[in-house]
C-alpha cells in the first residue's frame, strides 16, 4: 500500500522520475478519502458518473467530555462557537444510565443541545424515548387484578417501579398522569367516573397510586411520565 509522501513533486527530481511518487499519492488520497465516501475511483452507479464523493456513512472523533446529568450549556475543549454558524460533534459522556459517545449541536450563540441519550428507544405498551435536549419520556399500562374481567376495584392501589417497568430517570422527574380505560361495551355511568390518584411524593425511581371509583368497569389505566 502507498504512503503519502509530502513535497512531492520536490522540484530537485526529475519528473519522469518523481512520477511515480505523484502516482502514489493519488494513490493514497483515493484510499484515504474513501473512510466514510465512495472512492475517487468508483464510477459506478448514478448519478451519470456515479456516486464518487457520496457519504457512506459518517465517524466522529469524541471530544472531551462536556456534562452530565443532563448536559448544560458550558464550554467544550476545543470546540468554540462561531457566530452564524452551528457544529455537531460527539463526545463521551456518562448521562446517568451509560457510559457513550453522545450527539451534540453547538450553535452560534454557544447553545449547546444534547441531541442523543445513551440508550435505545423502545416502543412497546411500556417503553420509553428521549427528545433533543436531554428530556425523556416513559409510558407504561397497569392492569386490574378482581374478577374473570380482571377489573379494578375502589381503592386499590399499588406502586409502579420505573426500573421494572421501563427505566429509572437518571436525573429528575417533573410529571406523572394517568388515565383509566374500560371495557369495550361495559362503559360506566358519568356517576361512577373513574380516577387514578398519583402520590405527590413521586420519585425518579417510583409512583404510587390509588384507584377510585364505584364501579367495576375499569380494567387498566395508562400513565405516562416525563423527567431527565
Amino acid at each position: 500500500m502507498p504512503t503519502y509522501q509530502p513535497n512531492v513533486p520536490s522540484g530537485t527530481v526529475p519528473f519522469n522520475q518523481d512520477y511515480l511518487n505523484l502516482q502514489g499519492n493519488f494513490q493514497q488520497l483515493n484510499i484515504a478519502y474513501g473512510v466514510d465516501h465512495v472512492p475517487f475511483s468508483d464510477t459506478s452507479g448514478i448519478p451519470p458518473a456515479g456516486i464518487t464523493g457520496m457519504h457512506t456513512s459518517i465517524h466522529l472523533v469524541p471530544v472531551s467530555t462536556v456534562a452530565t446529568n443532563p448536559p448544560t450549556n458550558q464550554p467544550i475543549n476545543g470546540y468554540t462557537a462561531v457566530s452564524g454558524y452551528g457544529q455537531i460533534f460527539d463526545a463521551q459522556i456518562y448521562d446517568g444510565i451509560n457510559t457513550d459517545e453522545a450527539l451534540f449541536y453547538l450553535s452560534g450563540g454557544n447553545r449547546l443541545m444534547q441531541m442523543t441519550r445513551n440508550f435505545v428507544p423502545v416502543a412497546l405498551k411500556n417503553g420509553y424515548t428521549f427528545l433533543p435536549g436531554g428530556l425523556i419520556l416513559q409510558w407504561g399500562i397497569v392492569n386490574g387484578t378482581h374478577g374473570s374481567d380482571n377489573h379494578f376495584n375502589g381503592g386499590d392501589h399499588d406502586t409502579v417501579t420505573f426500573s421494572t417497568a421501563n427505566i429509572n430517570f437518571p436525573a429528575n422527574i417533573f410529571s406523572v398522569w394517568t388515565q383509566p380505560n374500560y371495557t369495550a361495551g361495559n362503559a360506566p355511568q358519568s356517576s361512577n367516573a373513574a380516577t387514578v390518584s398519583v402520590q405527590s411524593n413521586f420519585t425518579t425511581t417510583e409512583f404510587m397510586w390509588t384507584f377510585l371509583s364505584s364501579s367495576g368497569s375499569y380494567t387498566s389505566f395508562l400513565w405516562f411520565a416525563l423527567g431527565n
